[in-house]
Protein backbone atom coordinates (compact mmCIF):
# COMPACT_ATOMS: atom_id res chain seq x y z
CA UNK A 1 0.00 0.00 0.00
CA UNK A 2 2.77 2.66 0.60
CA UNK A 3 4.19 1.82 -3.04
CA UNK A 4 1.14 3.46 -4.64
CA UNK A 5 1.32 7.11 -4.06
CA UNK A 6 4.87 6.53 -6.49
CA UNK A 7 2.60 4.56 -8.59
CA UNK A 8 -0.24 7.25 -8.48
CA UNK A 9 2.65 10.13 -8.87
CA UNK A 10 4.26 8.34 -12.08
CA UNK A 11 0.71 8.08 -13.79
CA UNK A 12 0.47 11.95 -12.68
CA UNK A 13 3.87 12.81 -14.26
CA UNK A 14 2.56 10.49 -17.44
CA UNK A 15 -0.32 12.30 -17.53
CA UNK A 16 1.06 15.93 -17.73
CA UNK A 17 3.53 14.91 -19.98
CA UNK A 18 1.37 13.83 -22.48
CA UNK A 19 -0.87 16.73 -22.00
CA UNK A 20 2.04 18.88 -22.11
CA UNK A 21 3.57 17.29 -25.88
CA UNK A 22 0.46 17.26 -27.11
CA UNK A 23 -0.10 20.91 -26.32
CA UNK A 24 3.21 21.63 -27.96
CA UNK A 25 2.31 19.88 -30.80
CA UNK A 26 -0.76 21.60 -31.23
CA UNK A 27 1.17 24.34 -30.59
CA UNK A 28 3.74 23.67 -33.29
CA UNK A 29 1.10 23.24 -35.98
CA UNK A 30 -0.83 26.61 -35.14
CA UNK A 31 2.53 28.19 -36.14
CA UNK A 32 2.97 26.72 -39.10
CA UNK A 33 -0.83 27.08 -40.15
CA UNK A 34 -0.11 31.05 -39.20
CA UNK A 35 3.05 30.66 -41.17
CA UNK A 36 1.40 29.13 -44.13
CA UNK A 37 -2.15 31.46 -44.24
CA UNK A 38 0.95 34.61 -43.84
CA UNK A 39 2.48 33.58 -46.55
CA UNK A 40 -0.85 32.77 -48.61
CA UNK A 41 -1.18 36.19 -48.04
CA UNK A 42 1.80 37.74 -49.23
CA UNK A 43 1.46 35.66 -51.67
CA UNK A 44 -1.71 37.23 -52.75
CA UNK A 45 -0.69 40.38 -52.30
CA UNK A 46 2.87 40.21 -54.32
CA UNK A 47 0.10 38.58 -57.33
CA UNK A 48 -2.14 41.50 -57.15
CA UNK A 49 1.09 44.16 -57.13
CA UNK A 50 2.56 42.19 -60.39
CA UNK A 51 -1.13 41.80 -61.90
CA UNK A 52 -1.21 46.24 -61.44
CA UNK A 53 1.97 46.94 -63.40
CA UNK A 54 0.61 44.04 -66.13
CA UNK A 55 -2.55 45.47 -66.43
CA UNK A 56 -1.60 49.47 -66.72
CA UNK A 57 1.32 48.46 -69.34
CA UNK A 58 -1.11 46.79 -71.22
CA UNK A 59 -3.65 49.51 -71.77
CA UNK A 60 -0.44 52.10 -71.86
CA UNK A 61 0.80 49.90 -74.95
CA UNK A 62 -2.88 49.47 -76.24
CA UNK A 63 -3.55 53.43 -76.21
CA UNK A 64 0.19 53.57 -77.64
CA UNK A 65 -1.08 51.48 -80.88
CA UNK A 66 -4.28 53.39 -81.01
CA UNK A 67 -2.54 56.55 -81.46
CA UNK A 68 0.22 55.67 -83.80
CA UNK A 69 -2.19 54.94 -86.53
CA UNK A 70 -2.66 58.55 -86.87
CA UNK A 71 0.62 60.13 -85.41
CA UNK A 72 4.25 58.76 -86.59
CA UNK A 73 5.83 59.69 -82.82
CA UNK A 74 2.86 58.26 -80.54
CA UNK A 75 3.77 60.54 -77.48
CA UNK A 76 2.23 59.71 -74.27
CA UNK A 77 2.08 61.46 -70.84
CA UNK A 78 4.95 61.02 -69.04
CA UNK A 79 7.02 62.86 -66.09
CA UNK A 80 7.20 65.68 -66.98
CA UNK A 81 4.67 66.53 -69.87
CA UNK A 82 0.55 65.89 -69.50
CA UNK A 83 -0.70 64.74 -73.52
CA UNK A 84 -3.95 65.15 -74.23
CA UNK A 85 -5.54 63.59 -77.97
CA UNK A 86 -9.20 64.53 -79.23
CA UNK A 87 -11.53 61.70 -79.13
CA UNK A 88 -11.05 61.50 -83.10
CA UNK A 89 -7.45 61.42 -82.81
CA UNK A 90 -6.62 64.72 -85.16
CA UNK A 91 -5.38 66.69 -82.19
CA UNK A 92 -2.96 66.79 -79.69
CA UNK A 93 -2.17 69.08 -77.11
CA UNK A 94 0.92 68.43 -74.98
CA UNK A 95 1.57 70.53 -71.85
CA UNK A 96 5.25 70.55 -70.89
CA UNK A 97 5.71 71.24 -67.54
CA UNK A 98 9.78 71.90 -67.61
CA UNK A 99 9.82 74.02 -70.64
CA UNK A 100 6.48 76.20 -69.27
CA UNK A 101 5.06 75.63 -72.39
CA UNK A 102 1.73 74.47 -74.80
CA UNK A 103 1.97 73.03 -77.82
CA UNK A 104 -1.14 72.21 -79.82
CA UNK A 105 -0.95 70.03 -83.18
CA UNK A 106 -3.42 69.05 -85.74
CA UNK A 107 -3.61 66.58 -88.39
CA UNK A 108 -5.88 68.25 -91.11
CA UNK A 109 -5.53 70.43 -93.95
CA UNK A 110 -6.60 73.91 -91.72
CA UNK A 111 -5.22 77.45 -92.68
CA UNK A 112 -3.20 79.14 -90.19
CA UNK A 113 -5.89 80.79 -88.81
CA UNK A 114 -7.86 77.93 -87.80
CA UNK A 115 -4.85 76.51 -86.40
CA UNK A 116 -3.91 79.69 -84.44
CA UNK A 117 -7.96 79.68 -83.02
CA UNK A 118 -7.96 75.97 -82.41
CA UNK A 119 -4.78 76.78 -80.23
CA UNK A 120 -6.49 79.72 -78.18
CA UNK A 121 -10.00 77.56 -78.13
CA UNK A 122 -6.84 74.60 -76.21
CA UNK A 123 -5.76 76.96 -73.88
CA UNK A 124 -9.23 78.32 -72.87
CA UNK A 125 -10.17 75.04 -72.40
CA UNK A 126 -7.26 74.10 -69.59
CA UNK A 127 -7.41 77.18 -68.30
CA UNK A 128 -10.88 75.49 -66.80
CA UNK A 129 -9.63 71.98 -66.32
CA UNK A 130 -8.24 70.69 -62.98
CA UNK A 131 -5.69 67.95 -62.83
CA UNK A 132 -8.46 65.63 -61.10
CA UNK A 133 -10.52 66.26 -63.95
CA UNK A 134 -7.98 65.48 -66.58
CA UNK A 135 -6.64 62.01 -65.17
CA UNK A 136 -10.92 61.25 -64.85
CA UNK A 137 -10.77 61.05 -68.19
CA UNK A 138 -7.71 59.54 -68.75
CA UNK A 139 -8.05 56.52 -71.60
CA UNK A 140 -5.32 54.80 -70.37
CA UNK A 141 -6.52 54.91 -66.53
CA UNK A 142 -10.12 54.08 -67.78
CA UNK A 143 -8.93 50.80 -69.58
CA UNK A 144 -6.85 49.47 -66.80
CA UNK A 145 -10.03 49.66 -64.88
CA UNK A 146 -8.82 52.39 -62.51
CA UNK A 147 -11.29 55.41 -62.86
CA UNK A 148 -10.04 57.27 -60.48
CA UNK A 149 -13.64 58.73 -59.94
CA UNK A 150 -15.26 55.92 -57.37
CA UNK A 151 -15.47 57.73 -54.36
CA UNK A 152 -16.12 61.34 -54.79
CA UNK A 153 -17.60 62.26 -52.19
CA UNK A 154 -14.20 61.20 -50.34
CA UNK A 155 -12.23 63.51 -52.01
CA UNK A 156 -13.68 67.27 -52.75
CA UNK A 157 -13.00 68.17 -56.54
CA UNK A 158 -10.05 70.34 -56.70
CA UNK A 159 -10.60 73.30 -59.13
CA UNK A 160 -7.53 74.74 -59.33
CA UNK A 161 -6.33 75.07 -63.27
CA UNK A 162 -3.84 72.43 -64.63
CA UNK A 163 -1.99 74.92 -66.14
CA UNK A 164 -1.13 76.07 -62.23
CA UNK A 165 -2.12 79.92 -63.35
CA UNK A 166 -5.19 80.84 -66.34
CA UNK A 167 -3.61 82.41 -68.89
CA UNK A 168 -5.58 85.35 -70.57
CA UNK A 169 -5.69 84.29 -74.83
CA UNK A 170 -5.95 87.89 -75.31
CA UNK A 171 -2.44 88.97 -73.66
CA UNK A 172 -0.54 85.91 -75.26
CA UNK A 173 1.86 87.26 -78.26
CA UNK A 174 0.86 86.20 -81.65
CA UNK A 175 1.84 82.53 -82.43
CA UNK A 176 3.64 81.60 -85.27
CA UNK A 177 2.40 78.02 -86.75
CA UNK A 178 4.79 75.55 -87.93
CA UNK A 179 4.12 72.83 -90.48
CA UNK A 180 5.79 69.69 -91.16
CA UNK A 181 4.18 67.44 -93.75
CA UNK A 182 0.26 66.60 -92.33
CA UNK A 183 1.22 68.59 -88.95
CA UNK A 184 0.52 72.20 -87.85
CA UNK A 185 1.43 73.57 -84.47
CA UNK A 186 1.56 76.05 -82.23
CA UNK A 187 3.75 76.67 -79.22
CA UNK A 188 2.69 78.99 -76.67
CA UNK A 189 5.19 79.77 -74.10
CA UNK A 190 3.29 80.26 -70.64
CA UNK A 191 3.87 83.16 -68.48
CA UNK A 192 6.70 82.39 -65.63
CA UNK A 193 3.62 83.00 -63.18
CA UNK A 194 2.27 80.19 -63.88
CA UNK A 195 5.90 78.16 -62.44
CA UNK A 196 5.34 80.37 -59.26
CA UNK A 197 1.78 79.36 -59.06
CA UNK A 198 2.74 75.35 -59.26
CA UNK A 199 4.95 75.54 -57.08
CA UNK A 200 3.23 77.99 -54.19
CA UNK A 201 0.31 75.43 -54.66
CA UNK A 202 2.72 72.32 -53.09
CA UNK A 203 4.61 74.52 -50.95
CA UNK A 204 1.99 74.56 -47.54
CA UNK A 205 1.66 70.49 -48.05
CA UNK A 206 5.54 70.20 -48.20
CA UNK A 207 5.88 72.14 -45.56
CA UNK A 208 3.39 70.11 -43.15
CA UNK A 209 5.15 66.55 -44.16
CA UNK A 210 9.00 68.31 -43.63
CA UNK A 211 7.75 69.23 -40.27
CA UNK A 212 5.94 65.64 -39.30
CA UNK A 213 9.20 63.89 -40.72
CA UNK A 214 12.39 66.07 -39.92
CA UNK A 215 13.25 66.92 -43.76
CA UNK A 216 14.16 70.30 -45.03
CA UNK A 217 11.11 71.58 -47.02
CA UNK A 218 13.40 72.92 -49.61
CA UNK A 219 14.90 69.42 -50.20
CA UNK A 220 11.02 68.08 -51.03
CA UNK A 221 10.48 70.73 -52.94
CA UNK A 222 13.91 69.80 -54.83
CA UNK A 223 12.43 66.54 -55.23
CA UNK A 224 9.48 67.45 -56.73
CA UNK A 225 11.15 69.99 -59.29
CA UNK A 226 13.60 67.46 -60.70
CA UNK A 227 11.28 64.06 -60.49
CA UNK A 228 7.66 65.89 -62.45
CA UNK A 229 8.94 70.16 -62.55
CA UNK A 230 5.90 70.43 -60.53
CA UNK A 231 3.23 68.34 -62.98
CA UNK A 232 0.65 66.95 -60.57
CA UNK A 233 -0.01 64.28 -63.36
CA UNK A 234 3.16 63.00 -63.81
CA UNK A 235 3.64 59.09 -64.50
CA UNK A 236 6.41 57.23 -66.11
CA UNK A 237 6.59 53.51 -67.49
CA UNK A 238 7.80 51.92 -64.59
CA UNK A 239 5.28 52.53 -63.42
CA UNK A 240 5.71 55.62 -61.00
CA UNK A 241 2.74 58.31 -60.39
CA UNK A 242 2.59 61.97 -58.88
CA UNK A 243 4.57 64.62 -57.96
CA UNK A 244 7.14 62.50 -56.12
CA UNK A 245 7.24 60.09 -58.43
CA UNK A 246 6.27 57.17 -56.19
CA UNK A 247 6.60 53.40 -57.36
CA UNK A 248 3.96 51.65 -56.19
CA UNK A 249 5.49 47.85 -56.13
CA UNK A 250 8.46 49.34 -54.47
CA UNK A 251 8.61 52.39 -52.54
CA UNK A 252 5.08 51.92 -52.12
CA UNK A 253 4.77 48.99 -49.97
CA UNK A 254 7.26 50.49 -47.09
CA UNK A 255 4.84 53.57 -47.34
CA UNK A 256 1.67 52.00 -46.82
CA UNK A 257 3.48 49.23 -44.50
CA UNK A 258 4.33 52.57 -42.56
CA UNK A 259 1.11 54.63 -42.61
CA UNK A 260 -1.27 51.72 -42.48
CA UNK A 261 0.40 49.06 -41.04
CA UNK A 262 0.17 46.60 -43.96
CA UNK A 263 1.54 46.69 -47.62
CA UNK A 264 -1.54 48.40 -49.50
CA UNK A 265 -1.08 49.16 -53.29
CA UNK A 266 -0.99 52.89 -53.63
CA UNK A 267 -3.20 53.34 -56.71
CA UNK A 268 -2.97 56.03 -59.23
CA UNK A 269 -6.27 57.69 -57.55
CA UNK A 270 -3.99 57.91 -54.64
CA UNK A 271 -0.87 59.12 -55.73
CA UNK A 272 -2.32 61.87 -58.20
CA UNK A 273 -3.55 63.40 -55.54
CA UNK A 274 -1.48 66.25 -54.10
CA UNK A 275 -1.49 65.98 -50.57
CA UNK A 276 -1.22 62.33 -50.53
CA UNK A 277 2.14 62.13 -52.94
CA UNK A 278 3.52 64.10 -51.33
CA UNK A 279 3.13 63.06 -47.70
CA UNK A 280 4.45 59.59 -49.24
CA UNK A 281 7.41 61.51 -50.35
CA UNK A 282 8.23 62.22 -47.34
CA UNK A 283 7.45 59.03 -45.77
CA UNK A 284 9.70 57.44 -47.53
CA UNK A 285 12.53 59.66 -47.56
CA UNK A 286 12.29 59.75 -43.95
CA UNK A 287 12.40 56.12 -44.22
CA UNK A 288 15.69 56.03 -45.79
CA UNK A 289 17.18 58.05 -43.53
CA UNK A 290 15.93 56.50 -40.54
CA UNK A 291 15.84 52.88 -41.41
CA UNK A 292 17.36 52.02 -44.18
CA UNK A 293 20.67 54.08 -43.76
CA UNK A 294 19.91 55.00 -40.11
CA UNK A 295 23.75 54.11 -38.65
CA UNK A 296 25.54 56.70 -41.32
CA UNK A 297 26.78 59.22 -38.47
CA UNK A 298 26.89 62.14 -40.23
CA UNK A 299 23.61 63.90 -41.50
CA UNK A 300 25.08 65.94 -44.34
CA UNK A 301 26.75 62.00 -45.34
CA UNK A 302 23.25 60.30 -44.56
CA UNK A 303 21.06 62.82 -47.09
CA UNK A 304 23.71 62.31 -50.10
CA UNK A 305 22.89 58.61 -49.92
CA UNK A 306 19.01 59.29 -49.19
CA UNK A 307 18.91 61.61 -52.11
CA UNK A 308 20.95 58.89 -54.55
CA UNK A 309 18.36 55.91 -52.90
CA UNK A 310 15.40 57.81 -53.46
CA UNK A 311 16.65 57.35 -57.29
CA UNK A 312 17.57 53.93 -58.01
CA UNK A 313 16.75 52.53 -54.45
CA UNK A 314 18.67 51.67 -51.36
CA UNK A 315 20.05 48.30 -52.75
CA UNK A 316 22.04 49.94 -55.73
CA UNK A 317 23.58 53.02 -53.59
CA UNK A 318 24.89 50.18 -51.12
CA UNK A 319 26.52 48.47 -54.05
CA UNK A 320 28.38 51.77 -55.23
CA UNK A 321 29.71 52.21 -51.78
CA UNK A 322 30.85 48.25 -51.17
CA UNK A 323 30.02 46.36 -53.98
CA UNK A 324 27.59 44.60 -52.18
CA UNK A 325 23.98 45.04 -51.03
CA UNK A 326 24.40 45.33 -47.37
CA UNK A 327 23.24 48.56 -45.88
CA UNK A 328 25.24 47.84 -42.94
CA UNK A 329 28.71 48.07 -44.97
CA UNK A 330 27.53 50.56 -46.77
CA UNK A 331 27.31 52.75 -43.75
CA UNK A 332 30.06 51.62 -42.32
CA UNK A 333 31.98 52.77 -45.60
CA UNK A 334 30.21 56.03 -45.16
CA UNK A 335 31.57 56.41 -41.63
CA UNK A 336 35.33 56.48 -42.89
CA UNK A 337 34.60 59.64 -45.25
CA UNK A 338 33.76 62.72 -44.83
CA UNK A 339 30.64 63.83 -46.55
CA UNK A 340 32.69 65.66 -49.56
CA UNK A 341 34.20 62.31 -50.37
CA UNK A 342 30.88 60.40 -49.94
CA UNK A 343 29.90 62.67 -52.39
CA UNK A 344 32.35 61.95 -55.00
CA UNK A 345 32.43 58.04 -54.34
CA UNK A 346 28.95 58.31 -54.90
CA UNK A 347 29.62 60.12 -58.24
CA UNK A 348 32.28 57.50 -59.46
CA UNK A 349 31.10 54.41 -58.42
CA UNK A 350 26.93 55.00 -59.09
CA UNK A 351 26.77 52.92 -62.05
CA UNK A 352 23.78 54.81 -63.86
CA UNK A 353 24.43 58.43 -64.86
CA UNK A 354 20.20 59.11 -64.20
CA UNK A 355 21.16 58.77 -60.80
CA UNK A 356 24.45 60.75 -60.91
CA UNK A 357 22.61 63.63 -62.46
CA UNK A 358 19.86 63.23 -60.14
CA UNK A 359 22.36 63.77 -57.34
CA UNK A 360 23.73 66.76 -58.42
CA UNK A 361 20.28 68.28 -59.48
CA UNK A 362 18.63 67.86 -56.36
CA UNK A 363 21.61 68.93 -53.77
CA UNK A 364 21.10 71.98 -56.09
CA UNK A 365 18.00 72.84 -56.08
CA UNK A 366 17.95 72.22 -52.63
CA UNK A 367 20.35 74.99 -51.60
CA UNK A 368 18.48 77.29 -54.23
CA UNK A 369 14.91 76.78 -52.66
CA UNK A 370 17.09 77.53 -49.14
CA UNK A 371 18.27 80.53 -50.24
CA UNK A 372 15.00 81.71 -52.88
CA UNK A 373 12.46 80.77 -50.14
CA UNK A 374 14.29 81.84 -47.30
CA UNK A 375 13.85 78.85 -45.63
Amino acid sequence: MLKKPTIYLAIFSLSVFSTVAQDDAEFEQYLKEQQTEFQEFQDKREQEFQAFVERWREAEQAYRKEVAEKWDDAKLPDKKRWVEYSDDKSRRTIVDYENNTITVEVLDDSDDADVLNTAKAEVKRLNETSAQEAVESDPILINAGMSVNKHPQKQPRRSESLLGRKIEVQDLPQQKVHRSGKQASVTIKMPDAAVSERLKRVLPVAEIYARQWGLPTELIIAVIHTESSFNPLARSHIPAFGLMQIVPTSAGKDISQFLHGQQRLLTPEYLFDPNRNIQAGSVYFHLLLNRYFKDVRNTQSRFYIAIAAYNTGPGNVARAMTNTTSLTKASRAANQMSPGQVYEHLMTYLPASETKNYLTKVTEREAHYQKTLGL
